[in-house]
């Protein structure tokens, strides 16, 4: 199997775990295949198998693998600061939109509540994201 597919695989794995856990919750819907937020992370999955793919092949020393690692480590710390913040003041809008009077309401688009992760789900994430990549490789 070629390498570059093994990130990819990861991705498609981490998006069937969510549509998984959230239908287990009792939440199904095929949106959640191809959804930001939720658990796990596969923002963070994905990045850390690209750069856990690196390490394997070019070594804990290459240049490369440290930009993969630091790139990484923005996209994790995106998806767990400036989206989940996100999502939050989406929540927060959503509800202040329902309050509104019915004629006025409608007016309104609700907004995506769901768009980063919290610490957990970013962990899960990055766990998935090297154990599956290490048995992949």
């Amino acid at each position: 199997m070629p390498i570059y597919l093994i990130p990819i695989i990861v991705l498609a794995v981490n998006q069937i775990l969510k549509l998984i856990i959230e239908t287990i919750k009792g939440k199904f819907s095929w949106n959640h295949l191809m959804s930001n937020g939720g658990m796990p992370s596969s923002h963070s999955s994905f990045a850390v198998s690209a750069a856990t793919l690196i390490y394997l092949t070019a070594g804990p020393e290459s240049p490369i693998f440290v930009l993969a690692l630091t790139t990484s480590l923005v996209i994790i710390w995106d998806a767990f600061t400036t989206r989940h913040q996100i999502g939050f003041q989406g929540n927060i809008l959503n509800k202040l939109i329902k309050e509104l009077p019915d004629k006025e309401e409608y007016k309104y688009p609700l907004l995506n509540e769901r768009t980063g992760h919290s610490l957990s789900e970013v962990i899960v994430g990055i766990i998935v994201g090297i154990g599956l990549t290490w048995l992949l490789f």
